[in-house]
């Protein structure tokens, strides 16, 4: 290659400060473009929900996500294909963390970048379009405020830490939050929420959070995991959801953390209290999908519910080696029964399913005298005439079992586990979600939250002596009277 005289050399290096600008103006696009699939969903919900949480494991870009898009509404500048929520004038916007140190190293530096001698660079927003900023005392390099040329205007960021508590955060009304990691303080989130209530114009402003469960089981974990309202949006996302986190890395990583804290770094699962109730590696019991031969039995399981899921699951027994198969695994809140089987009848037709001594009550949101298995039975389901109880079974010349107890079952599935005599398969995420939360208070006793499949694999699993063979299945019927199996274990 010849050398380049003078002049090509000087338009060769005016050509390349040139891309390095537009790179450096486009850095918030550039980031979008590379988002995997679960952070444009994250991102359509914020134009569903006006709380959106991101339950996720640590270095899988969760701060990246939220950062992205805090940068859109500043600079009310979309991509063309954004299926979030926008802004069509210049937002308030919110940053909180755990200290100003934090906001300043996780919030502040991906948006703006370094700020060094009054001049900012490197961050998702330009620095031409950094209007103005004030320093945040008693932290060096934090801002309290930035201001940012909107598409409309001036848009404002105020940083915050939760160790101002939540009386410093009153007066204003706000259209953005972005909430990175969770406040320990219970304070933060109900003054957070009084804050956007009026926000976007008086519709109501939006709210994210990007964060580790760190704190475990808080109230607001559990409200977004189990209970979420209709203007509430939960994710959880782990290491297997970024490919970005090697194979390398994640062995390196998980050598190097305590055992108590590596679901949480790895799943996103929050920190357990106690001691796990089924501690057996899910990798062990976990198989591959694959079709359940005729001779095999097969049964349904469900949990009633309401504002919390109902939940519906379905087990295959191979009888001749004694092995249980969780093969469907669903759940739903606030959905009634035809809404349920509507889901369910896919693979739900014909199969008897087991259900819990509550559905002899009332159907939950409902004003009439019908009991809720009544209602299933209508709706398709192939409801078994009894609750689920244990066997009745002769031992030394006396009749035993019966009943329901919620510890046998424990007792009896985690023996299994272990074993090898029970595999759910792959990618029933609700199911291996609960089971890995499944735990006892500092009392020993059962946490009964996040856990309505699992009570629906226990009430199938106590009642398959009622399970049918996959050949002989019938349809559903109004008067179905069950038979017990033979060879049962």
């Amino acid at each position: 290659m010849n050398a380049l005289s003078k002049a090509e050399m000087v338009e060769w290096l005016s050509l390349m400060e040139e891309q390095e600008r537009r790179q450096a103006n486009t850095r918030y696009l550039s980031a979008y473009n590379s988002f995997y699939d679960w952070q444009r969903e994250f991102c359509a919900a914020t134009a569903t929900y006006h709380e959106s949480c991101l339950c996720a494991a640590n270095q899988i870009g969760k701060t990246y996500l939220g950062t992205d898009i805090d940068a859109f509404h500043l600079l009310g500048d979309y991509p063309d294909d954004y299926p979030g929520h926008r802004f069509d004038f210049p937002p308030l916007m919110w940053g909180l963390g755990y200290s100003m140190e934090k906001t300043r190293d996780l919030l502040q530096s991906a948006l703006f970048g370094e700020l060094r001698d009054g001049t900012f660079s490197g961050g998702l927003i330009p620095a031409d379009r950094i209007h103005s900023y004030q320093s945040a005392t008693g932290t060096s390099g934090a801002c309290r405020t930035v201001k940012v040329k909107h598409k409309y205007g001036i848009s404002t960021v105020q940083f915050w830490s939760y160790t101002q508590g939540q009386h410093a955060m009153m007066g204003d009304v706000v259209d953005w939050v972005h909430i990175d990691e969770e406040p320990e303080d219970q304070t933060i989130r109900p003054q957070v929420l009084t804050r956007t209530i009026n926000g976007d114009k008086g519709k109501g402003g939006r709210i994210i959070y990007t964060l580790t469960p760190e704190n475990g089981k808080t109230e607001l974990i559990l409200q977004f995991m189990e209970t979420p309202t209709d203007s509430q949006f939960f994710m959880q996302k782990g290491w297997d959801d970024a490919p970005h986190m090697t194979e390398e890395k994640k062995a390196r990583l998980l050598e190097a953390y305590p055992s108590y804290q590596k679901d949480m770094r790895s799943k996103g699962d929050p920190i357990l209290g106690h001691g796990r109730i089924f501690e057996v590696d899910e990798e062990f019991i976990t198989c591959d999908p694959f079709e359940i031969p005729a001779h095999w039995a097969v049964i349904n399981g469900m949990d009633f519910g309401w504002d919390h899921p109902q939940a519906h699951i379905q087990m295959a027994w191979d009888q001749d080696n004694d092995i249980i198969y969780l093969t469907k695994a669903w759940k739903g809140s606030k959905l009634s029964a035809n809404d349920a089987y509507g889901v369910v009848k896919e693979w739900g037709v014909g199969i008897p399913t087991a259900w819990p001594h509550d559905g002899l009550q009332h159907e939950k949101g409902r004003d009439d005298s019908v009991q809720q298995k009544v209602h299933y039975q209508k709706a398709g389901f192939k409801m078994l005439p009894d609750h689920a109880t244990w066997p009745n079974v002769m031992r030394d010349g006396k009749q035993v079992g019966g009943g329901n107890s919620v510890e046998q079952g424990i007792y009896e599935l985690n023996d299994r586990m272990r074993k090898g005599g029970f595999q759910a398969f792959r990618g029933l995420t609700e199911f291996f979600n609960e089971y890995r939360q499944y735990h006892r208070n500092d009392k020993g006793r059962i946490v009964k939250s996040y856990d309505d499949i699992l009570d629906a694999v226990r009430y199938g699993y106590m009642m398959r002596r009622f399970a049918v063979k996959v050949g002989e299945l019938t349809a559903p019927t109004q008067a179905y009277i069950p038979r017990p199996i033979k060879a049962l274990r």
